[in-house]
């Protein structure tokens, strides 16, 4: 068995036949693969899409990128569980559902493999735009579900340090490689959600400008304008790699989000993109919605 040692992590090379393991996985076939996985998990199908994640981690088990995706569809998963066992206006602990503490620790798992195979080689620069990447999306992917499904005030905290981190090393690999530009995307969300967070008190406010990390790192403001630009800007590249094929198609949902919430002053710029993801995930209810409220709202000014 040959070793090659990699910037970002180790790939085992084996014979084919050895032990017994399916030959190697063409790249045609595993961007096919992804593709199926990403329509299944944006459509809602999730156990579809997991089930097709989980033949990519086996076939690639030494890539990050497939146990991010398992991470997002695990996510998901879990989304669905707690939507089903919460009261309406009331917050729920995902842990006292019954089935959930086992996602919840796959999840984390999932991310601790992840930010493994991209721990920066000791002694070497870490400049590998993929492996920066990658682990700045594994961490934003860990950051966001500390805060949504973890309690207290302790888990806010971790949630805002390990997102400040992630920015942090996305921004650095897009600085690498502007070709990963489609990232941008992840600041105007984070910037987005800050500005929402803030605008509920006066407390929440002075919080998030004081004790923030994450506010600091984009900037020190609340200022809309950086949200849109960022938006759009990441609308405006296409970055071309297997690994970014997710938010590839994440950065639409986020800008058709983030406009359709405008009052309605945005619908023109947003309508061909949620025609374009009505087109691409017919099944996918928000879609079809927000594609309805748009249409109507350009109607009415007729």
């Amino acid at each position: 068995m040959l070793i090659v040692r990699k910037p970002c992590f180790l790939l085992l090379i084996l014979p084919a036949l050895s032990m017994g393991m399916p030959p190697p996985m063409s790249e045609m076939e595993r961007d096919r693969k992804i593709d199926a996985a990403l329509y299944h998990y944006y459509s809602g199908e999730t156990q579809d899409a997991k089930r097709i994640a989980q033949i990519l981690k086996e076939r690639f088990p030494k890539d990050p990128f497939f146990h991010e995706l398992m991470a997002e569809i695990l996510w998901q998963e879990l989304e669905k569980m707690v939507a089903a066992g919460q009261e309406k206006y009331k917050r729920v602990n995902p842990r006292t559902i019954k089935g959930t503490e086992y996602l919840m620790e796959r999840f984390y798992g999932e991310i601790y493999d992840g930010l493994i195979l991209t721990q920066p080689i000791p002694g070497q620069n870490f400049l590998d735009s993929r492996c920066m990447f990658l682990r700045g999306m594994l961490l934003i992917r860990r950051g966001g579900f500390v805060a949504k499904f973890e309690s207290g005030t302790k888990s806010y905290v971790e949630a805002d340090a390990i997102s400040a981190e992630g920015i942090q090393l996305i921004r650095k690999s897009m600085e690498i490689d502007p070709s990963l530009c489609s990232a941008k995307y992840i600041l105007a969300l984070s910037k987005y959600s800050l500005i929402g967070g803030a605008s509920e008190n006066i407390f929440y406010s002075l919080v998030i400008r004081f004790r923030s990390r994450v506010f600091s790192v984009l900037g020190g403001t609340f200022n809309i304008n950086d949200v849109f630009a960022w938006i759009r800007e990441s609308m405006n590249c296409n970055s071309p790699y297997y690994y970014t094929k997710d938010i590839s198609i994440d950065k639409k949902f986020v800008y058709q989000n983030i406009l359709i919430n405008q009052a309605g002053r945005m619908d023109k710029e947003v309508l061909p993109v949620l025609e374009e993801l009505s087109a691409m995930f017919p099944n996918n209810k928000t879609i079809r919605d927000n594609l309805f409220l748009a249409r109507l709202h350009l109607a009415k000014r007729r």
